[in-house]
């Protein structure tokens, strides 16, 4: 038994021993865990995430393709617009200048006719004013004269008769 127990000793120090005794436990462990399902698990995965990053490459690639495309006319466009624009606002200065002068005839012609109304009013106002004071100028002559001439007076009289009888006839 000293014999066994010494080879015993000797294969338990030995390198292959512990090697297998490893391989054993390893062994062991993957059918227990079951390792080449975690594997190929990790692999899919692995190529997964490859298949995802390279269609997010054409996609950004696509984007990228897509920015250019619409930036290569960026500066024609742009010149496209300015021109619009600027014509645009020389339509928009025109219809405004035209506008504008046809509101300043407008005006002209209301002030025109105002001051004409205006005129007409005061000229009648004027005529008005002058007859009324010719006749207050005649009423005082007539009676100034008839002061210093009673004779007319009494001749007046007798006229102003006479034409009352003709009418009454």
């Amino acid at each position: 038994m000293k014999e066994f127990a010494e080879i015993w000793d000797i294969i338990v120090r030995s390198n292959t021993f512990n090697f297998v005794l490893l391989v054993a436990i390893f062994w062991f462990l993957f059918k227990k865990i079951n390792v080449s399902n975690f594997i190929g698990k990790l692999q899919q995965d692995i190529i997964n995430a490859i298949e995802n990053v390279k269609k997010s490459k054409e996609l950004a690639g696509e984007k990228l393709s897509k920015a250019k495309d619409s930036v290569k006319n960026l500066e024609s466009d742009i010149k496209a617009q300015m021109d619009l624009a600027d014509n645009t606002a020389k339509t928009i200065s025109d219809n405004i200048l035209e506008d504008t002068e046809k509101r300043i005839e407008i005006i002209h012609s209301s002030v025109d006719k105002t001051i004409a109304t205006e005129e007409k009013s005061l000229s009648a106002k004027l005529t008005e004013k002058a007859a009324a004071a010719a006749v207050a100028i005649a009423k005082n002559h007539i009676i100034n004269t008839l002061k210093n001439r009673p004779d007319l007076h009494d001749k007046y009289i007798g006229e102003s008769i006479q034409e009352l009888d003709r009418i009454q006839l």
